[in-house]
C-alpha cells in the first residue's frame, strides 16, 4: 500500500497557497531576465556598430586581428565553406603522420597551391591559411602560407603572413583557441594502404590518424584584419594533429583556415520578423535601428557590412511632413551620423518623425479629413423635436388617464391607448441612442427600442380591434368575454416573442457596426443591417396587414366603436411611407453620410409613431371636447352617418347595428327583424362583454 503525505484535503490547500506566491515570483524573475538579457543583447550590437562604423571611418590600424565584436551570431550557414578548412586540416594531419611528424615532405609551392585553391572556389571565402605550431621540421621558426584576394577581387595573392605579424599572440583568437583545447576525445582512425612497387601491391599497411571534425574546429568573432585583408571577416579554424610514439596522443601542430569577408554581408538593423522565411546570420542586429515609432524600417540591401542600410519609412497611418520632398523617408545613414554627431543626444532623433494623420484615415499624404464630420445643428434639432413629441405624448396619455371614464375615451380602451403611447415613445428613444457617433454597444442597443416599441404600440391597438371583431361578427349574438386582463396576457405574449427574438438577434451577431464611405470618400461608421433586422421588418409589415384584415372586419360595427377608417390610414402610412424611407436609406444615404440617415429615421418616427397617435387620438379627444356621448338609438350615427328613427316601443336606450350601406331601404324586413331581436341598448363595458340587458331583451 503506498502511503499519502498529504492526509486531508485542507493540507493540498495549504499546500497550494505556499507554492502559489513562490511560483509567481519565479515567473517574474524568468520573465524579467529574458527581458534584460535581450536589452543587454540589443545594447551590445548597437556598441558593435558604433565600434564598425569607427573601424571604417579610421585611416589605419594596427597590424593584427584585436579589433573584434564581442557578438553571438548564426555561423551555420557557413558550415559548407567551413568544410574545405576542414579537409585540409586532414589532408596536412596525413602527411604529417605518414612522415613520422616531419612537415620536410611539404614544399612551400605545395602549401601555397593549397590555400590557393580554396580561394579560387566562388564563394564568400575571403581568404584561406595554414598557420603552423614552431617545430624543428619548419624551414622558419613561423610559417604561414596564407592566400587572399585582392581588392578588387580579380586576382588570389599568396604570401607567408607570419612575415608581417605574430599569428601566436595571444590576441589572435583563431589560433590560440585551438592551441589550448584538449582534443583527448579527437577520432583517431586506422587506415590500410596498399602501396604499389613496379607492376604488384604491396602488403597492407596500417596508418594511424587524427580526423577532426567540424565541430573540433572554432570560429570566430567578428573582427578587422590588419594587414591581412583589411576587412571585416570572420574566421573558422581546425585543427592540424601530429601523433606521439604512443599512436593515441594527438600533437597540436597549427590550424587550417578559411576567412569569410563580411564585408558583402548586409547588416539588417530592422525588426525581425514574426514569420521570417530564411535564416540570417547577422540577425543579432535586428532591431538597431533609430526609426521614430511613427515610422517604418525598410531594409536596404547591398550596403554590405556597414550600419545605416536602412530607410525609416511613414508608418501606417502617418505622412512625410515636407510634402515637396522627392524622397518621403529617411536614411538610415543620416540618422546614425546625426546621432554621433550630436554626441548620441537621442533627442535629435524627433526631426525624423512623422506627422499623424487625420482621424480615421489609414493613408494620407496630408491633413486632409478621413472621417464625415456631422452636422450639430441638425443632430440638436431633430433630438429637440423629439424630445417634444414625447412631452406631447405624454400628455395626451395624461389627457387619457384623467378622462378615462369618458364614453369617448372609454370605448377605445384606455389601458391599450396607453401602452400604445408607451409604444410610441419607446420608438422616439431610438433618435437619442442614434445621436452620439455608432460605435458597437450603440448599434447593439439599437434595435431594442425601435422594435419593442413598434411592438408594444402596434400590438395594443391591433388587440383591442380585434376585440370589437370578435364581438361585433357578423350573425353572432351572444354574449362573448374578452375583458382586458385577458387581452393584456396575449400583449405579454406578443412582447415575449419579440424580447426573445431581440436575445437571440443580440447573441448571434458577432459586428453590429461597419465601416462605410461617403461618395465623397469620407468615412463614417454605420449600424450593420442583415437578415436578422430584414426578418424584423417583414414580420411587422405582416403585422400591419393582418391590422388590415381587422379594420375590415370591423367596418359594420357601430360608429362609437369603429375606429377602422383611422386605423386603416394609419397602416397604410406605415407601410407604405416606412418602405419608402427605408428604401432611401439602403440605396442613397449610405452615400451621403450618417446625417441623411438620423434624418430619415426622424421621418419614419413620425410616420410609424406621431402620424398613427394622432389618427387614433385626436378623433377621440374631439369627441370629448364637443360632448359627443353615445346616444339613443334613434339618434346613434352609424357608419354610414345616417340616423335610425326611434322605436315607439323601446324602453331603454339601444344602439343599433347597422349591416347596410349609401342609404339603403331601411324598411328592409330582414333588417328590422335583427333590429328587433336587439332593440335593447348594446353597450361595450371595459370588461370587453355586452350588456346584461342584451340578455333581458332576448327575454322580451
Amino acid at each position: 500500500m503506498c502511503h499519502n503525505s498529504f492526509t486531508s484535503l485542507s493540507d493540498l490547500k495549504m499546500m497550494r497557497a505556499r507554492l502559489l506566491p513562490m511560483c509567481m515570483v519565479f515567473f517574474y524573475l524568468d520573465s524579467s531576465l529574458k527581458v534584460h538579457s535581450f536589452t543587454v543583447q540589443r545594447r551590445a550590437a548597437r556598441q558593435a556598430l558604433d565600434y564598425v562604423a569607427k573601424i571604417e571611418n579610421l585611416g589605419n590600424c594596427s597590424l593584427g586581428t584585436g579589433e573584434s565584436l564581442d557578438l553571438i551570431y548564426d555561423h551555420t550557414v557557413w558550415n559548407s565553406y567551413a568544410l574545405a578548412a576542414v579537409r585540409l586540416a586532414n589532408f596536412i594531419s596525413k602527411i604529417i603522420t605518414t612522415n613520422n611528424n616531419s612537415l620536410a615532405s611539404l614544399s612551400d609551392e605545395v602549401l601555397f597551391a593549397l590555400v590557393r585553391n580554396n580561394v579560387h572556389l566562388k564563394s564568400f571565402i575571403f581568404g584561406s591559411g595554414i598557420p603552423f605550431e614552431p617545430h624543428p621540421s619548419l624551414r622558419y621558426p613561423l610559417f604561414c602560407p596564407y592566400a587572399y584576394r585582392n581588392e578588387n577581387k580579380t586576382k588570389v595573392l599568396t604570401k607567408d603572413l607570419a612575415v608581417e605579424y605574430n599569428y601566436t599572440d595571444p590576441s589572435t583568437e583563431y589560433y590560440q583557441v585551438l592551441r589550448y583545447k584538449d582534443f583527448s576525445n579527437i577520432s583517431i582512425v586506422t587506415d590500410k594502404v596498399y602501396f604499389r612497387s613496379g607492376d604488384a601491391l604491396l602488403p597492407a599497411v596500417d596508418i594511424a590518424q587524427p580526423v577532426a571534425d567540424i565541430d573540433d574546429g572554432h570560429w570566430t568573432k567578428p573582427y578587422f584584419d590588419c594587414g591581412g585583408g583589411n576587412i571585416w571577416m570572420v574566421t573558422y579554424s581546425s585543427p592540424i594533429f601530429g601523433l606521439e610514439q604512443d599512436q593515441k596522443t594527438v600533437i597540436f601542430r597549427g590550424v587550417a583556415t578559411i576567412d569569410i569577408e563580411l564585408t558583402s554581408i548586409d547588416i539588417n538593423q530592422c525588426d525581425l520578423s514574426k514569420t521570417p522565411k530564411e535564416r540570417a546570420t547577422f540577425d543579432v542586429f535586428r532591431g538597431t535601428h533609430l526609426c521614430q515609432p511613427s515610422t517604418e524600417c525598410e531594409f536596404t540591401p547591398g550596403a554590405g557590412f556597414r550600419r545605416g542600410a536602412y530607410i525609416c519609412k511613414c508608418a501606417k497611418g502617418y505622412f512625410f511632413p515636407n510634402s515637396n520632398a522627392e524622397e518621403k523617408f529617411y536614411k538610415g545613414y543620416d540618422i546614425e551620423a546625426d546621432v554621433d554627431s550630436a554626441l548620441n543626444n537621442m533627442t535629435s532623433l524627433y526631426k525624423y518623425s512623422c506627422t499623424r494623420c487625420a482621424p480615421g484615415c489609414d493613408v494620407c499624404i496630408d491633413m486632409s479629413p478621413c472621417l464625415f464630420t456631422r452636422n450639430v445643428v441638425i443632430k440638436v434639432l431633430i433630438l429637440i423635436l423629439t424630445f417634444i413629441v414625447i412631452v406631447f405624448i405624454i400628455i395626451a396619455s395624461g389627457i387619457i388617464f384623467r378622462l378615462k371614464e369618458s364614453k369617448a375615451i372609454k370605448s377605445g380602451s384606455p389601458i391599450f391607448l396607453l401602452l400604445m403611447s408607451l409604444g410610441g415613445i419607446l420608438m422616439c428613444l431610438q433618435l437619442f441612442v442614434m445621436f452620439p457617433d455608432a460605435n458597437e454597444v450603440l448599434c447593439m442597443l439599437l434595435p431594442w427600442p425601435y422594435h419593442l416599441g413598434f411592438v408594444l404600440m402596434y400590438g395594443a391597438l391591433l388587440l383591442k380591434t380585434w376585440r370589437i371583431s370578435i364581438i361585433f361578427r357578423k350573425g353572432q349574438f351572444k354574449k362573448v368575454h374578452l375583458p382586458d386582463r385577458t387581452l393584456l396576457r396575449h400583449m405579454a405574449m406578443i412582447m415575449a416573442v419579440a424580447f426573445g427574438y431581440l436575445v437571440a438577434w443580440t447573441a448571434a451577431n458577432k459586428d453590429f457596426s461597419q465601416m462605410k464611405k461617403t461618395s465623397s470618400g469620407l468615412k463614417f461608421v454605420m449600424c450593420t443591417e442583415n437578415w436578422w433586422s430584414y426578418s424584423a421588418y417583414g414580420m411587422e409589415i405582416v403585422m400591419l396587414l393582418f391590422g388590415v384584415y381587422l379594420c375590415f372586419t370591423v367596418r359594420k360595427a357601430p360608429a362609437t366603436f369603429n375606429e377602422s377608417k383611422h386605423i386603416t390610414w394609419s397602416i397604410y402610412n406605415a407601410i407604405l411611407l416606412s418602405t419608402f424611407i427605408l428604401i432611401v436609406n439602403y440605396f442613397t444615404a449610405e452615400t451621403v453620410g450618417p446625417d441623411l440617415i438620423y434624418s430619415m429615421t426622424f421621418l419614419n418616427c413620425q410616420v410609424v409613431v406621431t402620424m398613427t397617435l394622432v389618427l387614433i387620438f385626436v378623433p377621440k379627444f374631439y369627441a370629448v371636447y364637443m360632448k359627443i356621448e353615445i346616444k339613443r338609438r334613434d339618434s346613434l350615427p352609424t357608419v354610414t352617418g345616417k340616423m335610425k328613427s326611434r322605436s315607439s316601443s323601446s324602453q331603454h336606450r339601444s344602439i343599433a347595428v347597422q349591416t347596410t350601406l349609401n342609404g339603403e331601404d331601411l324598411a328592409r324586413k330582414n333588417v328590422r327583424t335583427r333590429e328587433l331581436k336587439i332593440s335593447h341598448s348594446l353597450d361595450l363595458s371595459t370588461n370587453g362583454t355586452l350588456s346584461p340587458l342584451f340578455k333581458n331583451g332576448n327575454k322580451n
